[in-house]
Protein backbone atom coordinates (compact mmCIF):
# COMPACT_ATOMS: atom_id res chain seq x y z
CA UNK A 1 0.00 0.00 0.00
CA UNK A 2 1.52 3.20 -1.15
CA UNK A 3 0.77 6.39 1.75
CA UNK A 4 1.54 10.30 0.28
CA UNK A 5 4.49 12.04 0.86
CA UNK A 6 6.41 8.46 2.51
CA UNK A 7 8.74 6.72 0.54
CA UNK A 8 8.53 2.78 -0.50
CA UNK A 9 11.47 0.93 0.13
CA UNK A 10 12.31 -2.25 -1.71
CA UNK A 11 13.17 -4.62 0.87
CA UNK A 12 9.84 -3.85 2.77
CA UNK A 13 11.43 -2.48 6.24
CA UNK A 14 14.50 -4.72 6.32
CA UNK A 15 17.80 -2.66 6.86
CA UNK A 16 20.20 -2.95 4.26
CA UNK A 17 24.09 -4.27 5.71
CA UNK A 18 25.97 -2.64 2.85
CA UNK A 19 24.54 1.06 3.42
CA UNK A 20 26.81 3.04 5.96
CA UNK A 21 24.51 6.04 5.73
CA UNK A 22 23.05 4.44 9.41
CA UNK A 23 26.41 3.51 11.07
CA UNK A 24 26.97 4.67 14.30
CA UNK A 25 30.20 5.30 16.58
CA UNK A 26 33.79 4.85 15.53
CA UNK A 27 35.35 2.22 13.41
CA UNK A 28 38.77 0.77 14.26
CA UNK A 29 40.69 2.63 11.76
CA UNK A 30 39.73 5.43 13.36
CA UNK A 31 40.12 4.80 17.36
CA UNK A 32 43.99 3.70 16.20
CA UNK A 33 44.43 7.31 14.50
CA UNK A 34 42.81 9.12 17.38
CA UNK A 35 45.06 7.09 19.98
CA UNK A 36 48.35 7.93 17.73
CA UNK A 37 47.37 11.45 17.53
CA UNK A 38 46.92 11.80 21.98
CA UNK A 39 50.01 9.74 22.22
CA UNK A 40 52.43 11.57 19.94
CA UNK A 41 51.26 14.96 21.68
CA UNK A 42 51.43 13.45 24.89
CA UNK A 43 55.63 12.52 24.11
CA UNK A 44 55.63 16.24 22.79
CA UNK A 45 54.50 17.37 26.07
CA UNK A 46 56.75 14.80 28.16
CA UNK A 47 59.51 16.48 26.14
CA UNK A 48 58.81 19.42 27.08
CA UNK A 49 58.66 19.07 30.93
CA UNK A 50 61.86 17.34 30.53
CA UNK A 51 63.59 19.82 28.83
CA UNK A 52 62.28 22.05 31.30
CA UNK A 53 63.05 20.60 34.28
CA UNK A 54 66.91 20.11 32.96
CA UNK A 55 67.16 24.14 32.41
CA UNK A 56 66.03 24.71 35.53
CA UNK A 57 68.73 22.12 37.10
CA UNK A 58 71.31 23.68 35.18
CA UNK A 59 70.20 27.26 36.37
CA UNK A 60 70.11 25.85 39.98
CA UNK A 61 74.17 24.48 39.93
CA UNK A 62 74.90 27.92 37.94
CA UNK A 63 73.79 30.02 40.85
CA UNK A 64 75.36 27.91 43.52
CA UNK A 65 78.52 27.62 41.60
CA UNK A 66 78.72 31.26 41.29
CA UNK A 67 78.10 31.94 44.91
CA UNK A 68 80.74 29.43 45.81
CA UNK A 69 82.82 31.09 43.41
CA UNK A 70 82.63 34.93 45.00
CA UNK A 71 82.85 33.88 48.03
CA UNK A 72 86.00 31.84 47.71
CA UNK A 73 87.05 35.28 45.59
CA UNK A 74 85.86 37.30 48.74
CA UNK A 75 87.90 35.54 50.48
CA UNK A 76 91.41 35.97 49.01
CA UNK A 77 90.35 39.81 49.12
CA UNK A 78 91.38 39.27 52.66
CA UNK A 79 95.07 37.68 52.14
CA UNK A 80 97.99 39.63 52.23
CA UNK A 81 100.36 40.24 49.58
CA UNK A 82 102.86 37.26 51.45
CA UNK A 83 100.14 34.54 51.42
CA UNK A 84 99.29 35.55 48.03
CA UNK A 85 102.56 34.14 47.04
CA UNK A 86 102.40 30.85 48.73
CA UNK A 87 98.90 30.08 49.11
CA UNK A 88 97.90 28.32 52.67
CA UNK A 89 96.53 24.89 52.37
CA UNK A 90 93.49 25.69 53.41
CA UNK A 91 93.25 28.55 51.21
CA UNK A 92 94.54 26.43 47.44
CA UNK A 93 92.14 23.60 47.62
CA UNK A 94 89.27 22.36 49.80
CA UNK A 95 85.67 21.09 50.12
CA UNK A 96 82.56 22.82 50.83
CA UNK A 97 80.62 21.74 54.21
CA UNK A 98 77.03 20.05 53.95
CA UNK A 99 74.78 20.70 52.00
CA UNK A 100 77.28 21.58 49.34
CA UNK A 101 79.50 18.89 49.87
CA UNK A 102 79.59 17.44 45.97
CA UNK A 103 81.59 20.64 45.56
CA UNK A 104 85.60 21.28 46.17
CA UNK A 105 88.06 24.02 44.99
CA UNK A 106 91.23 24.35 43.77
CA UNK A 107 92.63 28.48 43.88
CA UNK A 108 95.68 29.52 42.34
CA UNK A 109 97.55 32.87 42.99
CA UNK A 110 100.45 33.56 40.68
CA UNK A 111 102.29 36.97 40.28
CA UNK A 112 102.72 38.96 37.34
CA UNK A 113 106.17 39.15 36.19
CA UNK A 114 106.30 42.66 34.95
CA UNK A 115 103.69 44.30 37.39
CA UNK A 116 104.99 44.34 40.90
CA UNK A 117 102.00 43.56 43.39
CA UNK A 118 99.59 42.23 40.36
CA UNK A 119 98.29 38.22 41.28
CA UNK A 120 96.78 36.26 38.50
CA UNK A 121 93.66 34.29 40.25
CA UNK A 122 92.22 31.19 39.23
CA UNK A 123 89.46 29.61 41.08
CA UNK A 124 88.01 26.50 39.96
CA UNK A 125 84.81 25.33 41.43
CA UNK A 126 84.49 21.06 40.59
CA UNK A 127 81.53 18.79 40.94
CA UNK A 128 81.37 15.27 39.59
CA UNK A 129 80.03 16.50 36.53
CA UNK A 130 81.63 19.79 35.51
CA UNK A 131 83.59 22.74 36.84
CA UNK A 132 83.40 26.31 36.74
CA UNK A 133 86.62 28.53 36.46
CA UNK A 134 87.08 32.37 37.60
CA UNK A 135 90.20 34.52 36.61
CA UNK A 136 90.85 37.54 37.64
CA UNK A 137 93.74 39.93 38.75
CA UNK A 138 94.05 41.06 42.47
CA UNK A 139 96.51 43.51 43.38
CA UNK A 140 98.49 43.93 46.06
CA UNK A 141 100.56 47.12 47.60
CA UNK A 142 103.86 45.26 47.49
CA UNK A 143 106.35 45.58 50.45
CA UNK A 144 108.77 48.59 50.42
CA UNK A 145 112.13 47.97 50.48
CA UNK A 146 114.54 50.21 52.07
CA UNK A 147 118.22 50.88 51.50
CA UNK A 148 120.57 51.67 54.37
Amino acid sequence: MLTPGRPQSRNNGAKSRGSHAHRHGFSLMEAVVAIAIVGLTSVGALEAVGSDMRTAERARRALEVEALASSRLEFMDLLTDRELQALPDSVESGKFAAPLDQYSWKTTSTPLADQAGVYSVHISIDWPSGSYVVKTYQYRQPPLVTRR
